[in-house]
């Protein structure tokens, strides 16, 4: 067996808040997760594993598979059931969450085999179980569902793993260090989830070329000889071991006076934070630190000390100043940066005042134009007697389905959305909804439902009163079908005029205030969405699919408006890049298409415009594609050009300012 060499913590140069965290969270398990947020190739698992190392040995009962506390087994452990076991010390367990890790994996399942053997239901632990009282590691997870990061983050603070599932209704203890690692441009966690990580750490790429060298001089000699180099640092190890053993009896008799609470509390409200929890962990975090320095009193020192950890993910920007009156409609829409996002106008937020060392007193602080109807033929009438009517802007439903390939599709994407607009009542429900016999309501499609096998047996052991030892014989009643839980197959892709044109009348500021509305509303949907523009002779991809609304802001900052409007070579160029990402994710795509429509000899060539809007439909039928055509005219008298597009297209239009145009 091949002996696992890990790097020591000590030697791994920087990280230095990273090591804190991992501290605070070890010595108190109250604090709740560390979550760590950088780019890859910056040690982030190497110095989690390196920190499980110098976690003290834990005792357990010789052959434990869970790691029980012998004064506290689990109930239904295999070893520490039988008292004359030896007691010994191990390691604490570092395990690895598996990105694909289903609910089962993690909470415990029905043991299949024993129940086709015996007739008996044995529940079997997962990784909650493997992982008591040591470190359980999730890499990306901001790519694991809101759920399973739900459930996670519920036995981390609480010390127990619930168990509702298979005919089973149990707890069991799962005291852990939750540690999450993510690339915030692979995708965002929702703040909801975000919020219940008690710290976390940013990591960057250092610049430093001293520093660059060391890290890459310490790899090599680790590399070269990892037994030797283990030796020269175990002291360090030692010390780490002893100070954490140290702080952990010492936690109990820390004391936190009120002027120190009202001090964290007043940092919180400077942050602008929601919510208390900032609070509760920021006291619980200091108590920590005190305990780690020796110190059995908290001072106003360990709360700056540990606040920006605490702070990091929970800040908010100040709300901003109310408008003045003189400020036009088209200033506030052309802002990107109004709303909660908005920075402060005095940089950075006010420190609170902190108390003096023997203080115990709270610390003092100060507290719609009229519109031309277009003529000529449209995507909603024949040209005549149009009326506008205000219409839900950001409705999918209400786009135009594209016909082609991939009609039958459609009826299984709808109860995709059905569902999505259902998820807030969902989460309140079980995680699997049993359908029995000849009541059960059969899933609409296979994508819907999947078989429960675990239900599925117990149902026909259950149903033959069945004792130990006798053949399980099933019928089609005792199928059992379970909710499959999929993420929104859905895109939806901006395609953005960027020509001359659109700069006037600030046409663009108003475009990209309408794309951020929609696209926030998609976030907390958890559906993607994609960003192309076509403009001074050119068709751009400016983001692929992702859910991060803060990078599309950044894009979006600085978006110019240039050149001419191709605009059949960018709906082209789009219907070709639909096609290539559909190869790698069958998704189906919203298409919003987002131009004032002025193109060159659109009245004096309609023919050939005529010709080139079949082309592109016929490019574009390939993948499965509903479309909405937003005129970006936002001029008193409109001239209805994107009116015109919308009728070559037959798609759906609408004003920018949410009126849509029908017969």
């Amino acid at each position: 067996m091949m002996t696992e060499y890990v790097m020591p913590l000590d030697a791994i140069v920087g990280q230095e808040q990273l090591k804190l965290a991992l501290a605070l969270t070890a010595i108190s398990p109250a604090v709740g997760g560390v979550l760590i947020q950088g780019e890859r190739g910056n040690a982030k698992s190497t110095t989690v594993r390196s920190f499980s190392h110098i976690l003290p040995e834990i005792s357990i009962r010789e052959g434990c598979p869970y790691h029980c506390d012998p004064d506290y087994p689990i109930p239904f452990c295999p070893v520490c059931g039988n008292e004359s076991s030896p007691v010994v010390s191990a390691p604490a367990p570092f395990v690895e969450l598996p990105l694909g890790a289903t609910e089962d994996r993690i909470l415990g399942h029905l043991d299949l085999e024993e129940a086709l053997k015996s007739s008996h239901s044995r529940f079997v632990p997962g990784l909650l179980a493997k992982a008591h009282r040591g470190i359980l590691y999730m890499d990306e997870v901001n790519l694991l569902d809101d759920q399973l990061i739900d459930l996670l983050l519920d036995a981390a603070s609480s010390g127990r793993a619930f168990v509702e599932r298979d005919g089973f209704s149990l707890s069991y203890p799962a005291r852990f260090v939750l540690v999450g690692t993510m690339n915030p441009d692979e995708g965002e966690i929702r703040p909801q989830l975000l919020d219940r990580f008690g710290l976390s750490v940013q990591i960057v790429t250092p610049q430093n070329i001293e520093e660059r060298v060391m890290i890459t001089q310490r790899r090599l000699e680790f590399e070269r000889g990892p037994g030797r180099f283990l030796q020269e640092w175990e002291k360090t190890v030692q010390s780490w071991r002893r100070r954490l053993v140290e702080a952990r009896e010492r936690l109990l008799s820390v004391e936190i006076r009120t002027d120190i609470l009202h001090y964290i509390a007043q940092t919180a409200v400077d942050a602008h934070v929601e919510g208390l929890r900032a609070d509760i962990v920021m006291a619980e975090a200091s108590r920590a630190y005190a305990a780690l320095c020796g110190r059995g009193t908290v001072k106003a020192e360990d709360v700056d000390t540990i606040a920006p950890l605490v702070l990091l993910h929970r800040r908010r920007p100040e709300p901003p100043v109310p408008p003045k009156r003189s400020e036009t409609h088209d200033d506030s829409q052309s802002r990107l940066g109004g709303g909660p996002d908005s920075s402060r106008r005095d940089g950075s937020p006010s420190s609170p005042q902190r108390p003096s060392a023997h203080s115990a007193q709270k610390p003092n602080s100060d507290t719609d134009s009229s519109s031309t109807h277009p003529s000529g033929n449209g995507g909603q009438g024949n040209g005549e007697g149009h009326r506008v009517i205000p219409v839900n802007r950001d409705q999918p439903d209400r786009l135009s389905r594209i016909a082609g390939p991939w009609t039958g599709e459609w009826n299984r994407i709808q109860i995709t959305h059905s569902r999505m607009r259902h998820m807030s009542r969902r989460l309140g429900q079980p995680p699997a909804s049993h359908l029995r016999g000849r009541n059960r309501r059969l899933p609409a499609s296979r994508d819907d439902a999947l078989i429960d096998w675990p239900g599925t047996l117990l149902a026909g052991v259950r149903r033959q009163h069945l004792t130990v030892g006798s053949p399980v014989g099933w019928r089609h009643e005792d199928l059992t079908f379970r909710q499959s839980k999929h993420g929104s197959p859905v895109v939806i892709v901006f395609v953005v005029d960027t020509s001359a044109s659109m700069g006037s009348l600030k046409r663009l500021g108003s475009v990209k205030h309408r794309i951020l509305k929609i696209a926030q509303a998609a976030y907390r949907k958890r559906v993607h969405f994609a960003l192309l523009t076509f403009g001074h002779r050119e068709v751009k991809t400016l983001l692929y699919p992702s859910n991060k609304v803060g990078r599309l802001r950044s894009i979006l900052e600085d978006l110019p408006a240039q050149g001419d409007t191709p605009l059949w070579d960018g709906l082209w160029q789009t219907a070709n890049t639909l096609k290539m990402w559909r190869r790698q994710i069958p998704w189906f795509f919203q298409l919003y298409l987002m131009t004032d429509g002025k193109l060159p000899g659109l009245t004096t060539e309609w023919d050939t415009h005529v010709s080139r809007a079949q082309q592109c439909l016929s490019q574009i039928r390939l993948s499965p594609v509903s479309l909405r055509v937003i005129d970006a005219d936002t001029s008193r008298v409109p001239l209805f050009w994107a009116y015109k597009i919308a009728g070559l297209l037959g798609a759906p239009y609408e004003r920018l300012d949410g009126r849509e145009v029908v017969g």
